[in-house]
């Protein structure tokens, strides 16, 4: 986990949007979590992930990890159905509840299966996508973009937003800062 936590901040620190959104401090206490799946979470380690150079690294770590992580599911199956639930999940890398310990931001890591949608939610925390690899196309009210490995997109406290993966698998590091760090986020739709 110290690895991936490493290269997390290596591309916090390297990437201009990811600095400017909040410091990362790769000091925090570890938590010492326990490993759980999920059935996506199996999926990770096998998907060869178009990512980029500064996010090779950071993708490798986390398939050959997979196993040690605290993998979650955010939804219920009657909020997103069982495709979805089945195709999704995630690990908190840092935060209150995460891998390691920090009270001001939450780092999470994020896998979606190809060709889902992920329906329009919200939450108060200010949020920014980072892909790692594959591509996405998202939404707001206002825009729509497809995001590939490198990029970002930012959304702001209680903006709503939904995202579709394409025909790929999507791998993004998220981040949150500000007020609603102890809560997730919610369905809109």
């Amino acid at each position: 986990m110290h690895q991936i936590l490493q290269y997390a901040q290596t591309i916090c620190n390297d990437n201009l949007e990811l600095k400017i959104f909040c410091p990362f401090n790769a000091n925090g206490a570890n938590n010492y979590l326990k490993p759980t799946n999920t059935t996506a979470s199996s999926l990770v380690s096998e998907t060869n992930f178009k990512t980029s150079e500064e996010t090779l690294p950071m993708v490798e770590a986390i398939k050959n990890h997979v196993g040690e992580v605290n993998w979650r599911q955010t939804y219920s199956m009657s909020e997103v159905g069982e495709d979805f639930a089945s195709r999704h999940c995630y690990f908190e890398l840092i935060g209150p509840t995460g891998h390691f310990y920090n009270d001001a931001i939450r780092g999470f890591i994020c896998y979606w299966g190809e060709n889902l949608h992920y329906k329009w939610h919200s939450h108060e925390a200010e949020e920014i996508y980072y892909i790692l690899g594959g591509k996405a196309l998202f939404k707001t009210k206002t825009m729509t973009k497809v995001l590939k490995a490198n990029e970002t997109k930012f959304h702001k406290s209680w903006e709503s937003h939904a995202m579709e993966t394409l025909e790929e698998p999507l791998l993004a590091f998220i981040l949150w800062r500000g007020k609603g760090l102890d809560k997730l986020a919610q369905i809109d739709d």
